[in-house]
């Protein structure tokens, strides 16, 4: 079965979308599925190619920048894919992030007959007005509408006018055998190698810098904590155009020396099992993969009540609290860096429910299972 997924960010670099497209991609049968990877956009610089050899060297991987559908790229990139899908043929052509989809929706289906998947990742605050009302129109055209949470879906459907009876939830899944608790010994060598205190309790953020992560949030929240808990760290794993920024919140809250920015990392899967406590501070979010890789090593969490995060983030697992609200944040951080026991029983009940509900394989196998139901194989 041919599949031609379109995608408007690199799938080598660091982010949850661009991480689920690689383990979604490297997951389908080898023997079953001939993969190609169409990424809307210019090749990113060497150092951010972090993840380029995790992709598998069947799945073919190309680049074409498109910087709006409606200019000049964005006409050049249609005519490019329409020509691929007439000339070569695809069972599926899936999309995913607002440029791919609008040109998935206007796509020929080809003499394969391709079926015409979106996959919302989000809840579309991305979009403009523009793209919102191209939404509206074009999403009947969308054979199945796929998203990890139905918080996504209920979205598309009140802002976008799309039929429920065309959308599936498909959750996202993790690599529980990667990402899996530690050992103290393990704790102390990552301590170590970060040059922080065999005592620290580190207190870790997985998101990229960028505005909606609302890294000032927990910065604001961790300087409400920090004295009570001197030996308390934070650690920013991710990078993006806010750095400079976030160093600045943490010298004018007088944590600077507290909060490290490790930038993004190939070693995340190593990093977390040693951490005390995951921190997620979104202003929106989808179903989040960084803090279902964070619950896979043990982890609770502290989350923000947004999209996708309470289908994972119950009283059982940790704390959720409301969206750009500093104070709440830092008693939800406080109440489990007071309580190892609790930290433990809540990191132990959040590994059970991802090894049960979230693997890896029961989501490749869902995609699998769509793509053979409703693709035209002759």
């Amino acid at each position: 079965m041919r599949v031609l997924f379109l995608t408007d960010s690199p799938i080598s670099v660091s982010g949850g979308s661009e991480r689920f497209l690689r383990n979604l991609v490297n997951g389908l049968p080898r023997e079953q599925f001939s993969i190609n990877v169409v990424q809307l956009c210019d090749e990113p610089r060497q150092a951010a190619r972090l993840h380029e050899a995790a992709i598998s060297a069947w799945v073919e991987v190309r680049h074409l920048p498109c910087g709006a559908v409606y200019d000049r790229s964005g006409l050049r990139a249609y005519r490019i894919l329409r020509h691929r899908v007439l000339h070569e043929g695809f069972h599926i052509i899936q999309s995913q992030h607002e440029n791919a989809d609008v040109l998935n929706a206007l796509l020929p289906r080809g003499p394969l007959g391709a079926i015409r998947i979106s996959n919302r990742r989000d809840t579309g605050f991305l979009k403009s007005p523009r793209l919102r009302l191209a939404s509206r129109f074009l999403n009947h055209r969308y054979d199945r509408i796929v998203a990890p949470t139905p918080a996504v879906l209920d979205a598309v459907a009140s802002s976008e006018g799309a039929r429920r009876t065309r959308m599936q939830c498909i959750p996202n899944g993790v690599d529980a055998a990667r990402f899996r608790p530690g050992d103290a010994s393990s704790g102390q060598r990552v301590r170590s190698s970060l040059g922080l205190p065999s005592d620290a309790l580190l207190v870790v953020c997985v998101a990229d810098l960028f505005a909606v992560k609302r890294h000032v949030d927990l910065i604001d929240a961790f300087a409400r904590v920090h004295g009570e808990f001197p030996q308390a760290h934070v650690l920013l794993i991710g990078d993006g155009p806010l750095r400079g920024a976030i160093e600045a919140r943490a010298r004018e809250c007088h944590v600077a020396d507290a909060v490290h920015l490790l930038g993004s990392r190939r070693d995340v899967d190593a990093l977390l099992p040693a951490m005390d406590l995951f921190v997620l501070a979104s202003e929106t979010e989808g179903l989040s993969n960084a803090i279902l890789e964070a619950q896979a090593c043990g982890l609770p969490v502290v989350a923000t009540k947004t999209g996708g995060n309470p289908d994972i983030v119950d009283a059982e697992r940790g704390l959720l609290v409301e969206p750009h609200h500093p104070v709440a944040l830092a008693g939800a951080i406080g109440s489990l860096l007071r309580d190892p026991a609790l930290r433990a029983r809540m990191g132990a009940a959040a590994r059970t429910r991802v090894v049960r509900d979230h693997s890896l394989e029961a989501m490749t196998q869902a995609y699998a299972a769509l793509y053979r139901e409703h693709a035209h194989v002759r």
